[in-house]
């Protein structure tokens, strides 16, 4: 009989700690929750960062964006050749390139070699920057995708205990 009342008491205190887990199965359940909201979180910046390089013509890492959407006249001449002589060459191929909206290193032509050079470093240039632009807006886009989806998460969970109450 002496057996029998322990083992009722015992399975008692068992059912009084819930079937859960206790007190740890509401925190694991707060830790699945939390990480719930971080995937959803990158999930959303993922998102908006692909769409903005959709919508500057870039690839998915951003690169290949649309040159066109960077202003001529913004592009400056970082001096990044190796020039025989003078530069002038180099410096007139630029200033073509920029007066023509050129967007395209295969736009590049012309009689002399440097010319054509300072022409193509243009274009590569109006394209690292439209690339830099591109990736620049996505990784904001993303920033602010993500703390939004935090946020409805938050506001979701506003005025819970860890435990799930109210």
């Amino acid at each position: 009989m002496r057996k029998f009342l322990v083992m009722i008491v015992a399975c008692a205190l068992l059912a009084a700690c819930g079937g859960s887990g206790g007190r740890y199965g509401d925190y694991d359940d707060y830790v699945a929750d939390s990480d719930a909201v971080a995937e959803a979180a990158a999930d959303a910046a993922e998102e908006a960062r692909q769409a903005v390089y959709e919508d500057h013509g870039a690839d998915s890492d951003g690169t290949g964006a649309d040159a066109t959407n960077v202003d001529a006249y913004a592009v400056e001449d970082n001096g990044n050749y190796t020039c025989t002589q003078d530069c002038s060459g180099h410096e007139a191929g630029f200033a073509w390139a920029q007066e023509n909206d050129i967007a395209d290193a295969s736009d590049c032509g012309g009689n002399s070699q440097s010319f054509i050079e300072g022409c193509e470093a243009f274009a590569e240039e109006r394209q690292e920057q439209a690339d830099r632009e591109a990736q620049e807006a996505a990784e904001r886009a993303a920033e602010e995708a993500s703390d939004e989806a935090e946020v409805e998460e938050d506001e979701d969970d506003r005025g819970r205990l860890i435990d799930g109450r109210y």
